[in-house]
């Protein structure tokens, strides 16, 4: 009898196991698919995805000022998801640089290729950023060291990048230096001829006007040669 008793407790022992073992396998599958999803949730989250054209590859330093050339990932345009804009330089084409952009509200990614006026090699700075306005620029090759700024902000009633400012500078003697700042929201620029003296102090005298001309009506696909010499041109009867 206690043979039998313990014969018993043993079979009852080893199906318990087998149980048990049934049960964690059948439980496995299901967790991996669950860690497999939160995978694929965190790699099609709040991230964009920018595709660099062939030949060219993203700028690390700029080559105008030696400081490190980073991707920036900000708010944009109008929705929740984070967009993306960096720098790129052609691997094979000597001072060839492209301005990137991926909107996640669009899905749509921007190139804007960085035009030198004067066929001079460019010299891309670092962007930047402030609230909604993302800023690149350039200095061209040459005595005068002509640098452009344009300033970027995002429509959302037409649903596209618009240029809203335009900086530039140049050396226009070896005493001189001239700036000029154009506001396409508004119309209205200021030029500042500052001049130095012996001691390198300078004198500065401003001059300011309206050009309604490209108020609002200038886009990032306008940017071209032609469109940089027509903002080239605003405010030079004070130049």
């Amino acid at each position: 009898m206690k043979k039998l008793i313990t014969l018993l407790i043993i079979a009852f022992a080893l199906q318990s196991c087998e149980n048990k073992t049934h049960k964690t396998e059948k439980a496995e599958p299901q967790k991996k698919v669950e860690v497999s999803e939160s995978k694929n949730k965190e790699k099609t989250g709040n991230e964009a995805f920018i595709k660099i054209p062939e030949d060219f590859t993203e700028l690390t330093e700029s080559p105008s000022n030696g400081r490190k050339m980073d991707r920036l990932s900000f708010y944009f345009d109008d929705d929740s998801l984070k967009d993306i804009a960096t720098v790129v330089e052609n691997k094979s084409e000597f001072s060839k640089y492209k301005l990137l952009i991926y909107l996640t509200n669009l899905k749509k990614q921007y190139e804007i290729d960085l035009y030198s006026t004067n066929d001079f090699s460019i010299y891309p700075v670092q962007l930047e950023i402030s609230k909604n306005t993302l800023q690149f620029g350039y200095f061209e090759d040459g005595t005068s060291a002509f640098g452009r700024f344009i300033k970027l902000r995002y429509n959302p009633d037409v649903k596209k990048v618009q240029v809203i400012g335009y900086d530039s500078g140049y050396r226009a003697s070896p005493s001189e230096h001239i700036d000029k700042s154009y506001n396409l929201l508004t119309g209205k620029y200021i030029v500042k001829r500052t001049n130095y003296d012996e001691s390198d102090e300078g004198k500065v005298v401003e001059f300011s006007g309206k050009n309604d001309y490209f108020k609002n009506k200038v886009f990032i696909e306008n940017l071209d040669v032609d469109m940089l010499m027509n903002l080239d041109d605003v405010g030079s009867k004070y130049e």
